[in-house]
């Protein structure tokens, strides 16, 4: 198959020109002429200078220059766009997408910053919107004692405030806590809150009756 470099460099040769002659007759660059031979568009500033030069080497050499350009049109729609572009160019073009460059490096720290408080504020929400833990380990529920005082142990939240039945009682730095409630005869309620710095709270009831020896 014919190419735009077969024609122009057999119409030279058959004309017995030197690409020196060629050059200064067309004030295209040697190293042009020899590219534009040789079907070879990478050294070439542009498409638009390619095809003009085409145009221009093929009529100095005394062809139908619309000829030699549908060959040039049908020639250059296989070529890829790099291709056409100055090396410099080429090489970017053609750069892996998946390379690290300190433009990506930045970009990926950010994101990843970006990600990391994100995850932040949605634990920070998630406490907001949490009650806090609530654990009663005494008395049991429907306990039945014959003294009139029962111990009351439980553990919450370090940050949580805790109250039975009503009244404040200290929480330790491990989340512990330790209370004593009276008792009357019959069936007491017993009603423990943990209450988180955000609102939220957890409630725990214990029914414990108090049976007096006859």
């Amino acid at each position: 198959m014919k190419t735009v470099g077969n024609i122009l460099h057999d119409a030279r040769i058959a004309k017995k020109l030197p690409l020196e002659q060629a050059e200064a007759a067309t004030k295209i660059r040697l190293k042009f002429l020899e590219a534009i031979e040789q079907d070879d568009y990478s050294t070439l500033p542009s498409l638009s200078y390619a095809k003009g030069f085409v145009k221009n080497y093929s009529e100095f050499l005394g062809l139908d220059s619309g000829m030699v350009l549908a060959f040039f049109r049908r020639q250059t729609t296989d070529v890829t766009r790099s291709s056409l572009l100055p090396k410099s160019e080429a090489a970017a073009l053609n750069k892996s997408p998946l390379q690290l460059t300190p433009g990506k490096f930045l970009a990926g720290l950010l994101a990843a910053l970006v990600l990391v408080f994100l995850g932040y504020l949605g634990l920070q929400y998630r406490k907001l919107n949490q009650a806090p833990v609530l654990s009663v380990d005494a008395p049991k529920n429907q306990l039945v004692i014959q003294e009139p005082r029962v111990d009351i142990l439980g553990k919450t939240d370090s940050d949580a405030t805790v109250t039975v039945n009503g009244t404040s009682v200290l929480v330790r730095t491990d989340g512990k806590f330790f209370d004593q409630v009276s008792l009357t005869p019959g069936v007491n309620k017993i009603t423990i809150v943990a209450t988180s710095r955000f609102g939220k709270s957890t409630t725990i009831v214990r029914e414990v009756g108090l049976q007096l020896p006859q």
